[in-house]
């Protein structure tokens, strides 16, 4: 996990237009003063050679508009986001303006990579980064940020399908039964939730296997 962050953090200076995507309704309902850090953090002064964008997302879970000011006024000091964008990525408000701003900072240029085909290495990645992200969804406060996560198998079948095993270590009892919930009721939503984006992200069938185990 710690060269996974030394290498997103390594990539940041890359490329053109870097936007901050948090979730404003858990910012407001239940802080965490690591986003708030890694926001002022970005947000600390102007880069010279690239756009940086704060966007507050998830807007429609706020019924006070006041609410969302109170943030904004939160982070309007800093200087180093360009724009401010709040959108409902669920509802669609505020996608139009941001598609289009960043429409606007598009550069016409041969692709770093081949747009349609990607390689198992990457696709291994972004299944770990899919399932990180469903993990954060059901499970709260620091339980995601202890859990050791493994991929443990990658197959690619007969079919064209994907098997594709992960396993998720916990160092306490108590952290595993949180993770596996009653009659296995949460690792089975995530499981079926994040099979089915990597369905959609793959354009192929996808076996994931989930195990909680402890350390």
């Amino acid at each position: 996990m710690k060269a996974r962050v030394e290498n997103v953090r390594s990539s940041v200076e890359l490329y053109d237009v870097l936007m901050v995507i948090f979730d404003v309704h858990r910012h407001l309902t239940k802080p965490d003063s690591r986003v708030v850090r890694l926001i002022e953090r970005m947000g600390a002064q102007a880069h010279p050679k690239q756009k940086r964008l704060l966007c507050m997302n998830k807007i429609d879970l706020i019924p006070k508009k006041k609410d969302l000011l109170k943030v904004a006024e939160q982070f309007k000091d800093l200087s180093g986001y360009e724009r401010v964008f709040m959108i409902s990525g669920m509802k669609g408000s505020g996608v139009k303006d941001l598609t289009q701003y960043l429409m606007e900072q598009a550069v016409k240029r041969p692709w770093d990579e081949d747009p349609v085909n990607i390689s198992e290495e990457v696709m291994k990645n972004i299944a770990l980064e899919v399932v990180r992200e469903r993990l954060l969804d059901h499970v709260h406060q620091e339980i995601p940020y202890g859990i050791e996560h493994r991929l443990m198998d990658w197959k690619e079948l007969r079919d064209g399908s994907l098997r594709i095993e992960q396993h998720l270590i916990t160092p306490k009892l108590s952290q595993r039964k949180i993770l596996v919930g009653k009659n296995g009721s949460k690792i089975g939503r995530i499981g079926v939730e994040a099979n089915q984006e990597l369905r959609s992200i793959f354009k192929r069938d996808v076996h994931l296997i989930l195990q909680v185990r402890q350390k």
